[in-house]
């Protein structure tokens, strides 16, 4: 049920409990994109007083859009920044492992499995190289964007309709943890944590979007409260987008 108080107060208590989820786990790695979602966590890390070591990939072939908001955010925290580059070639030694692991779930949005690809192709390289250096487990921001209305279409729904909607994500399908689980790495999702998503139901709509119609405003307002405006006013970009990967193939969806 969602709780009309400050969004103040929501903040404080939702960057709380991000901290006692890093406490407990003490992952020594995080899938950094230099987003809203990821940006939070390693808020979060900070606090706690870890440091883990940013995982990021990029595609030589592609604009990595995230690129430079990884190397400020690493920067200004000091944390090692673990870049991988890949290739044409990368992208189709891996692409049989990726299938083997979704399977039929890679023509998620019925355009022959493009978007799904050039999107899980991130998240395999992060997972495969967090597994590489052994990091006894990694910090990735999925379910933000759900819980959170980080999408458009969550952004224009009306509010009567929000939390049958959002509710359906707590259990719902996520292509990196279920990668995760064909490579053998733990992911560690802070934002599908029990006591995360009780506290993500509560928070009143008008903390969540606002006029500036951006989504996950309460994470964008803990960024700009410890001066991360920088990456507080990002725009949602999907991980294809991100990295890069999005010149790997094109959709029906692109034309």
């Amino acid at each position: 049920m969602r709780i009309p108080l400050p969004c103040t107060y929501y903040e404080g208590l939702l960057l709380k409990k991000l901290v006692n989820v890093i406490s407990r786990t003490k992952c020594e790695c995080i899938a950094l994109s230099g987003g809203i979602d990821t940006s939070v966590i390693l808020l979060a890390c900070i606090i706690a007083g870890l440091k883990p070591r940013a995982i990021t990939v990029v595609y030589r072939g592609g604009v990595p859009k995230d690129l430079p908001y990884v190397i400020h955010i690493s920067k200004l925290f000091n944390v090692d920044l673990d870049l991988t580059i890949l290739d044409s070639n990368d992208v189709l030694r891996i692409k049989d492992d990726i299938i083997s692991c979704i399977d039929n779930e890679l023509n998620s949005h019925s355009d022959g499995g493009c978007i799904e690809f050039r999107n899980d192709v991130v998240f395999y390289t992060v997972l495969k190289r967090a597994k590489e250096i052994k990091c006894s487990c990694i910090y990735v921001g999925s379910g933000s964007d759900e819980l959170l209305l980080g999408y458009n279409y969550l952004l224009t729904l009306p509010s009567d309709e929000v939390d049958s909607t959002v509710r359906k994500f707590v259990h719902g399908r996520y292509p990196e943890l279920k990668i995760s689980e064909c490579l053998g790495v733990k992911t560690i999702a802070p934002f599908l944590e029990p006591d995360v998503v009780e506290v993500l139901l509560m928070i009143s709509l008008n903390c969540l979007r606002s006029e500036r119609m951006l989504g996950k405003e309460v994470l964008r307002r803990i960024l700009e409260s410890y001066g991360l405006d920088v990456i507080a006013f990002r725009r949602k970009t999907p991980a294809e987008e991100g990295s890069g990967t999005k010149d790997i193939c094109r959709s029906t969806y692109d034309y």
